[in-house]
């Protein structure tokens, strides 16, 4: 007897919620496991950590550091963007690459150059300048998005009737892009609040900064446990107001791409001094510091080629598998999410996004709890720290699937059961296929989140595992400057494989 194709779909898609709602539900253990963790203070010991001045002077470092940033990468990210779209048009793809590589540089990397070109570098305005530069392209990339479908023929409207041209962009195009600029800044916002390695390279305490020294200082980590769920709200807060924000983007309407764009002697000057000081700064800092280094200690290039392989092919390692990992978790989730929408998939969507909302460092700080309570053979594991990537950076990877899905025509897949292919079968030879290059997009971004992740590896890293970023860090805490400076080197070059491939699609989406 044959079994009926609509049983068959419903079965498979009743098989696919379950693997996705399994998925979900390991994604959301960490912060769950926080909370109880938190749970265990007591009320009245909550309390008394939570309103101490210290925790007072952490909020208002963090917040401090958020709006600056934020405020600051607002302003380079549009300049940058009408520099694409209205001022540059001879080698666009160029500049984009260009003005996208600081997603290359970790924060921690340019931190360490500008504190050895200027000694004293440090304190709040240190960070604010450090995390500019490495967050501006978040704004960037989707002003760039939105400016490149607006034209300049309302700007020049404007102008013959007496605007000045910053006045005529003020006035005319900058309300127009102003929700993918928002979206942007709530992106930059979350970022600043979560990074690690940046503001404690310059010296600067927000809450990231508290919670590692929390974790590190005391047995009792009951305040880290404490600072982590105050940042992991704090960062919810600014998840959920990017995502209201996103739909709106995304449920706007794309008006035609125009080709406006003349070459400007001030775009091509706001470019030059946003390069280099975004990218050639960090780079020939650290050629820099590498040639000038007394304490290199290396015969020849051979050998100091001998001393960099081992943490670059654990860097690289690491990464590949945490990518193809999440690839793999990504896919049922993408489908299962995209068609059709219900509910469960939302709720499945809004749960696997928690771990990248969090912060590295409470994740990692969950994930510590975790394994050392309840699953102690594999705490400081390589798949405990690959669990870890996972609930991470896996929706970075599920955005560009889901929207593979999404532009899958629906008829595909009926005209494939219709010759006689399961779901499974149509799934594998016919959708897979076209999906290739979302799943490759995503995971290239997993794979360049994780080679820059400095926290988590940090803390639940197996004994003896010493990667590019971790290395670095240590060597630059040990003032072994030239060796660090080397590292931090490699980890750009290393990282900037898939920022090139990922700036050559938005070049591209541009130019078009």
């Amino acid at each position: 007897m044959f079994r009926r194709p609509g049983r068959t779909i419903r079965s498979g898609r009743l098989l696919l919620g379950f693997i996705s709602v399994i998925i979900a539900l390991l994604l959301v253990t960490p912060a769950v496991y926080l909370v109880v963790r938190v749970m265990e203070i007591g009320a009245d010991d909550a309390l008394a950590y939570l309103f101490r001045p210290r925790t007072g002077q952490l909020l208002w470092r963090t917040a401090q550091l958020a709006v600056l940033v934020t405020s600051a990468s607002i302003v380079i990210g549009v300049g940058a963007a009408w520099c694409v779209t209205r001022g540059v048009r001879r080698g666009r793809a160029v500049v984009v690459a260009l003005l996208t590589a600081p997603l290359a540089i970790p924060s921690y990397v340019s931190g360490f150059v500008w504190t050895r070109l200027f000694p004293g570098f440090e304190g709040l305005w240190a960070a604010v300048l450090v995390l500019t530069l490495a967050c501006y392209p978040l704004v960037m990339l989707p002003a760039m998005a939105a400016l490149a479908g607006t034209g300049g023929r309302e700007e020049d409207a404007a102008r013959t009737l007496g605007c000045s041209a910053p006045t005529a962009f003020l006035r005319v195009t900058l309300p127009r892009i102003r929700t993918a600029v928002l979206a942007g800044g709530l992106l930059v916002a979350l970022y600043s609040i979560s990074d690690f390695g940046g503001p404690a390279i310059v010296r600067f305490e927000p809450f990231t900064v508290g919670i590692y020294n929390a974790y590190n200082g005391t047995l009792d980590r009951s305040v880290a446990a404490l600072y982590g769920l105050v940042l992991a709200s704090i960062a919810v807060v600014l998840a959920l107001a990017e995502r209201r924000v996103r739909r709106d983007v995304d449920s706007g309407a794309t008006p035609p791409r125009s080709r406006d764009a003349r070459d400007r002697p001030v775009a091509w000057t706001l470019v030059t001094l946003t390069v280099s000081v975004g990218v050639c700064v960090p780079i020939v800092g650290l050629l820099t510091e590498i040639r000038e280094s007394r304490r290199l200690g290396f015969d020849d290039f051979g050998e100091l080629l001998a001393w960099v392989a081992p943490y670059t092919r654990t860097t690289l390692e690491l990464s590949a598998q945490a990518a193809v990992v999440i690839a793999i978790l990504a896919l049922p989730l993408a489908f299962f999410i995209s068609r059709p929408r219900t509910r469960t998939g939302d709720s499945v969507e809004l749960v696997s996004y928690l771990g990248y909302t969090l912060p590295g460092v409470t994740v990692a700080l969950s994930m510590v709890f975790l394994g050392t309570r309840v699953l102690p053979s594999y705490y400081l594991t390589a798949g405990m720290l690959i669990a870890t990537y996972v609930v991470l950076f896996l929706p970075v990877c599920l955005g560009p699937v889901r929207s593979g899905v999404d532009a899958i025509p629906l008829h595909v897949a009926d005209v494939s059961r219709t010759l006689g292919a399961g779901p499974l079968a149509t799934a594998v030879r016919v959708q897979l296929p076209l999906l290739m290059p979302a799943v490759l997009a995503g995971s290239a971004l997993a794979f360049l989140s994780v080679a820059k992740e400095l926290p988590a590896t940090l803390m639940l890293a197996p004994i003896g595992t010493r990667t590019l970023a971790t290395d670095m860090w240590s060597l630059s805490n040990d003032l072994n400057h030239g060796r660090a400076a080397v590292l931090g080197l490699v980890l750009i070059i290393v990282a900037s494989i898939p920022t090139a491939a990922l700036s050559t699609l938005f070049g591209k989406g541009v130019d078009r």
